[in-house]
């Protein structure tokens, strides 16, 4: 048992001695128990955890962990020591002079499942929950992903056009659901501390039915005759949009485009190759939308992994689409199976287009019994590990998949149902924080848009430590390391050249951020 004594805690640990002082500031997490350490944090409309964000001082490490026994950002300052003194056999060297990818954020979508959720909880608690991702005290999210019309996580199948034949898009209207998502944009703007520093994603499932060669909105491709009518729609879109205050950043042509060749596809898709992406995007959507005062990036393909990177390869064979598209957008699903050199691959390739990730949840492969988990270290576990792992080949930033959702998973009427880093209970109007949120803050709380991911290595073959590090504007040094041993692990940070040291114990199962001042 560690014996506090003038606010300063001594841990032995492999005869190392860590002097540690411990702040307890910032509002703590109210923990539910879901059994066996399957641990959720409760919020609701007078009550949510934050976390406490103290001035670094020169020579001082700011340490925040989060365990599976249920610790949740919990802050601890200690102090770099002479270089001379003992080093553990597990050493980290950071290197600031050698940077990689400017980073651009984090994010979030707003699907309709996700505002439907928010709106069932009370005024005060739906404030709560945007600004827990959002605001001051939240933990810097600055994208948000938005449909074009309906996806599986709808609570029917349906686009903006559904009245068959209506070759002059007279019937195109938004439903009452982009009222919930465009009120809830505006409240993200009013809430973070710079409103233009929400980028808004967008991409469709679907065109209309019956502009697409199956007449069905679950597969099928769009058929030729239709693509400057298809162009038009978009237009429409992003008029609505407009006219609402709701300014579009980025679009890609479809999302996951390969899903729409699958005649037994169970929700919302379309196909496109490659080379029907492209032609239709440069031919008809780019400058139907420039003609209607609109430039926002391009992004490729918004498929698995396992695409890259022949099918951004195949578009770019039009060098008016290379041109055009400013990078790759990539989603999680198939990452276990195939190796992210993938992605190294594809920035070497064009070192001058990004990748970003814009998709990911938990408990959305067929082998999953329970779809939503509540309190599972395991599944914030893969966030965190799939977020190290992206970013450190060449990903750029890291959007989830949908911000909220309800103890199913739902509503999906296609009831493809998934897990959610803000499970709510509008019942007790309460919504749960789970690993997965926290997993996602470790990175987007203390890495703000315009950082660096930087060099850091000495860890690389560890099979229980994952780390990466960062340089942000304000030249402040991020290491995020995860240990997913059973048992604890001390390491040294050090920066290269640097005649100062730092050792950190990482407890057991635990997701940990250091920050410190370059030097």
């Amino acid at each position: 048992m560690c014996q506090l004594k003038n606010h300063t805690c001594q841990f032995k640990c492999r005869n190392i001695q860590l002097n540690v002082l411990l702040f307890i500031t910032g509002d703590e997490c109210i923990p539910r128990s879901f059994g066996n350490n399957f641990i959720v944090c409760v919020c609701n409309s007078t009550y949510c955890d934050t976390v406490s964000k103290e001035n670094l001082q020169e020579n001082q490490l700011l340490y925040y962990t989060s365990t599976e026994d249920g610790k949740r950002m919990q802050l601890s300052v200690m102090n770099f020591t002479a270089k001379n003194e003992s080093e553990t056999g597990l050493v980290l060297t950071v290197d600031n002079n050698q940077k990689f990818q400017k980073i651009q954020g984090f994010g979030g979508a707003m699907t309709d499942a996700a505002a439907l959720n928010i709106r069932s909880l009370s005024n005060k608690t739906q404030q709560i929950l945007l600004e827990s991702y959002f605001g001051s005290d939240g933990i810097g999210y600055t994208f948000t992903r938005i449909p074009i019309a309906g996806t599986d996580f709808s609570t029917r199948p349906y686009t903006y056009d559904d009245v068959l034949n209506d070759f002059t898009l007279s019937n195109f209207k938004l439903v009452e659901e982009d009222d919930f998502k465009i009120g809830y944009l505006h409240h993200i703007k009013n809430i973070m501390s710079n409103s233009d520093e929400l980028k808004v994603l967008t991409t469709a499932w679907s065109a209309p039915a019956w502009m697409k060669s199956s007449k069905c909105i679950t597969w099928g491709v769009l058929e030729h005759k239709y693509y400057q009518l298809y162009a038009d729609y978009i237009v429409k879109f992003f008029d609505a949009y407009k006219e609402r205050g709701i300014n579009i950043w980025g679009i890609t042509p479809g999302n996951e485009p390969l899903d729409g060749f699958i005649p037994f596809f169970t929700f919302n898709s379309m196909g496109w190759t490659p080379t029907t992406s492209a032609t239709w995007t440069v031919n008809h959507l780019a400058p139907t939308l420039a003609n209607a005062g609109y430039n926002p990036l391009y992004i490729a393909m918004d498929d698995q992994r396992f695409e890259i990177p022949w099918f951004t390869e195949m578009m770019f064979e039009d060098p008016k689409a290379k041109e055009l598209f400013s990078g790759t957008a990539v989603h999680w699903y198939t990452d276990e199976m195939f190796s992210p050199l993938r992605l190294s691959i594809l920035h070497d390739k064009y070192p001058d287009k990004f990748i970003l990730m814009t998709e990911a949840c938990t408990g959305s492969s067929p082998f999953d019994k329970e779809k939503v988990i509540l309190g599972s270290w395991d599944r914030g576990q893969q966030y965190a590990l799939n977020i190290i792992e992206n970013l450190s080949h060449w990903i750029v930033g890291w959007i989830d998949w949908n911000m909220a959702l309800n103890e199913y998973g739902a509503p999906n009427w296609a009831k493809n149902y998934v897990d959610s880093p803000i499970i709510v209970i509008p019942q007790t109007d309460e919504f749960y924080k789970q690993p997965m949120f926290y997993a996602i803050s470790h990175f987007s709380q203390f890495v703000p848009r315009d950082s660096y991911r930087i060099l850091s290595t000495g860890l690389e073959d560890n099979p229980n430590i994952k780390t990466i590090a960062f340089l942000t504007p304000e030249q402040h040094i991020v290491v995020v390391a995860v240990n997913k041993a059973n048992t604890p692990s001390t390491i040294t940070v050090k920066n290269k050249n640097k005649n100062n040291v730092v050792n950190v114990r990482l407890p057991a199962k635990s997701f940990n951020t250091l920050l410190y001042l370059a030097q």
